[in-house]
């Protein structure tokens, strides 16, 4: 599974990289045809409107040219004909794709205004000059409307350009929607497998976690049992051999030494005692859940003063052991935290069971904390307990004002 997920996140990766490099390179080629596009066009717009206006320019000089050939200026407008003439044909050289038809006009209109200059240069009369004013219009007129034909065809050729590259840009929107939807789509499938291998997890940690529980009460329940029947009643026969012992004697000092050790081991059989209840009460298997709270209670108050009330029916504490165990190992840890960190005076617990439920509530009169944040190990490891037996536990706790601790359980 490990190798799966590793595999499906590296092509993921692959893939999110893969088609970021397509778009660019798509994008960019995109990005060259339309400026290609757009440089032609204006190339045919820039050449186009040079012939026109050398055309419309030449018409207006060689009319004033006409006008008077013999005067002052006359050869300065000839020479800007001829300029504009030059220009005119050398921006027909320069530029591709123009129709045989407009260059056969433009070169057909400079011939018939050169032999009109050369006519009105030698014998200038009203008749020749009407006939070739006659004739540049129609020739003018002629290349301007073969001038806007191709004029036309150049505004087609660039609508055309435009639907490809909408065309263009449309099929690279639905590939890249497709490669979204298969990366997304991978990323989902990644996503359910990875939190399922997680629950997986989960389920296997709380399970190990719930053995090793059991594990240790049961553990804690041998040894409290071989404290109690083995070390304890080794000690209690130490004590019994003691006090025979010391009515045997008659010196004084032997007597005082024997009474010290049988004080001694009375203590230890006491210590003993209480460490195999600490471990794991007796009462809690063979009296029930309320007595050994009311013990706990009892042993809390007697060694840190503080005052611990149990309310509870007797009916209250039958439950699966399961169950029992928990509520008893909570108001340990609870009663804990009350003398470690609460600085409480006084604790009530109470413990109710209606219908398939049965409810803990622990409340201290100490000075709170913020719930949200300060978090310890011992309340997280009482919400695991109670979260593996599938209840509840909410605290409620004001700076101040005490903690409120309520455990619900299902049964």
């Amino acid at each position: 599974m490990r190798r799966i997920l590793i595999a499906s996140l590296g092509g993921l990766l692959l893939m999110i990289a893969a088609t970021g490099a397509a778009a660019l390179l798509v994008f960019q080629r995109l990005e060259a045809a339309e400026a290609a596009q757009r440089s032609s066009l204006i190339d045919h717009s820039n050449w186009m409107r040079r012939v026109e206006t050398g055309i419309l320019l030449s018409g207006t000089l060689a009319r004033d040219y006409s006008a008077d050939p013999n005067g002052a200026e006359a050869p300065a407008l000839l020479a800007r004909i001829s300029q504009v003439e030059t220009e005119t044909r050398r921006a027909m050289v320069q530029s591709t794709g123009i129709e045989d038809e407009l260059r056969g006009e433009v070169g057909a209109y400079w011939q018939v205004l050169d032999f009109m200059l050369e006519m009105a240069r030698k014998r200038a009369s009203p008749g020749v000059d009407a006939y070739f004013r006659r004739e540049l219009a129609e020739r003018r007129e002629s290349m301007l409307q073969v001038a806007a034909k191709i004029g036309r065809a150049l505004d087609s050729e660039w609508r055309l350009g435009e639907s490809r590259l909408a065309a263009l840009y449309n099929r690279l929107r639905w590939i890249l929607g497709a490669e979204m939807a298969l990366v997304v789509g991978l990323g989902l499938v990644l996503s359910v497998g990875a939190a399922r291998r997680l629950l997986l997890l989960e389920g296997e940690t709380r399970s190990l976690s719930a053995q090793l529980q059991r594990a240790q009460e049961e553990e804690r329940r041998s040894i409290a049992r071989e404290l109690h029947d083995e070390i304890g009643q080794a000690m209690s026969r130490i004590v019994l051999d003691v006090g025979r012992a010391s009515k045997l004697t008659e010196s004084p000092a032997v007597r005082l030494q024997l009474a010290a050790i049988s004080e001694s081991a009375e203590r230890t059989v006491e210590a003993v005692r209480r460490i195999a209840l600490s471990l794991r009460p007796s009462m809690l298997d063979d009296l029930g859940l309320v007595a050994a709270l009311e013990w706990q209670a009892r042993e809390v108050g007697n060694r840190t003063g503080l005052d611990v009330e149990v309310c509870a029916e007797d009916s209250a504490g039958e439950m699966p052991d399961a169950q029992r165990t928990c509520i008893y190992r909570v108001t340990q840890e609870a009663l804990q935290n009350c003398v470690r960190h609460a600085d409480a005076s006084s604790v009530r617990l109470g413990l109710t069971k209606v219908d398939n439920s049965v409810t803990l509530r622990v409340q201290d009169n100490g000075r709170g904390f913020r719930p949200g944040r300060t978090r310890g190990l011992g309340l997280l490891g009482m919400e695991e307990r109670v979260a593996r037996l599938g209840g509840r536990m909410r605290l409620r706790s004001e700076v101040g004002r005490g903690t409120t601790l309520t455990v619900e359980l299902p049964l």
